[in-house]
């Protein structure tokens, strides 16, 4: 009887497999949606419509992109997580999603755990820009007048637990300099302070301190890449400068829900891959500061893993807590 038993529910077993199997064979049989928890207009919307697009024409369905915004990118989130683990439902997440906001935020509608990740499309480093009034013109001279003047120096940032905030803090406790944070509710009165020297300076994607860099109307000191940016030849980056963990980047990836089949995770890694290495693809990549490694859904997750260890390790110390 055991042996029967153990029969029929091998066969149980392989009859679902054929079932899994030929489901996700099947896949896509309608349009896939990617969820994108930030407003229009901003890298990581253009991201997952370039993406999108591209992925389209390889899965033969419409790939969607809708705009989830709110919450610090939970309101996105927490709806991919609660939606059905077959594919069709997918999550253009970013470092705060998976990365900074477990280590920070008390409650949360989902846990790291709700997603599979299943590929990188883009990684950002940050430009240290300063206005011209800053009488230094790299991280090295930074870092020293930074210590001969304790407290004369501001940053930018964008509220608590922000990336500014972060990188900021990081290069804080890497360099052991006093440079202190001016809040600001966004990206815009920021940058308008920061141009009319109000603040000296902040942290800011490539794509925004290309024009203000060569217009001259703002100084590249450093960027937190492991090498120099095409885009910004003559910015050193901060291990030149003699601060060699000073490496920071946002990462941005598509994630499904915790139970997708492997199989489907895999035809949407290989395809985003391809989409990635299309010549045009890497050209709107680059042209933003950013670049996309070839990375498989289990790289992918060490990738994240490794980011929210970076993060960590400046986030426990100031015991940031947000509601």
């Amino acid at each position: 009887m055991a042996f029967l038993r153990r029969t029929f529910l091998y066969s149980l077993v392989a009859a679902a497999a054929a079932v899994h199997g030929t489901a996700s064979a099947a896949w896509p049989e309608r349009p896939v949606h990617i969820v994108v928890p930030y407003a229009a207009g901003g890298f990581t919307d253009i991201l997952a419509r370039l993406v999108g697009t591209k992925l389209s024409e390889r899965l033969g369905q419409p790939v969607v992109v809708e705009n989830k915004p709110g919450a610090s990118t939970m309101l996105g989130a927490e709806a991919v997580a609660r939606s059905a683990p077959d594919g069709y439902t997918l999550l253009m997440a970013t470092t705060s999603t998976l990365s900074t906001n477990p280590l920070m935020f008390r409650k949360m509608p989902y846990k790291v755990a709700d997603f599979q990740p299943v590929a990188l499309t883009g990684l950002t480093p940050f430009v240290l820009v300063a206005h011209p009034s800053v009488a230094v013109n790299d991280a090295a001279g930074l870092v020293a007048y930074a210590r001969a003047n304790p407290g004369k120096l501001n940053f930018a940032m964008l509220g608590p637990g922000s990336s500014t905030h972060l990188v900021d803090e990081m290069l804080r406790s890497q360099a052991k300099v006093d440079i202190r944070d001016i809040p600001y509710k966004g990206s815009g009165p920021a940058n308008n302070d920061l141009l009319a020297g109000h603040v000296q300076l902040n942290f800011d994607a490539v794509s925004t301190a290309i024009p203000r860099i060569r217009s001259g109307h703002l100084k590249g000191l450093g960027i937190t890449s492991e090498t120099r940016s095409p885009l910004l030849p003559n910015v050193p980056t901060f291990k030149e400068s003699g601060l060699p963990q000073m490496v920071a980047y946002s990462w941005y990836g598509l994630m499904a829900p915790a139970g997708t089949p492997g199989a489907v995770v895999e035809q949407l890694n290989r395809s985003v891959n391809e989409v990635l290495k299309m010549p045009e693809v890497q050209a709107q990549l680059e042209s933003n500061g950013a670049s996309a490694p070839t990375l498989n859904a289990r790289q992918f997750a060490d990738l994240i893993q490794e980011h929210t260890r970076t993060w960590e390790r400046v986030i426990k110390p100031l015991n940031i807590q947000l509601d």
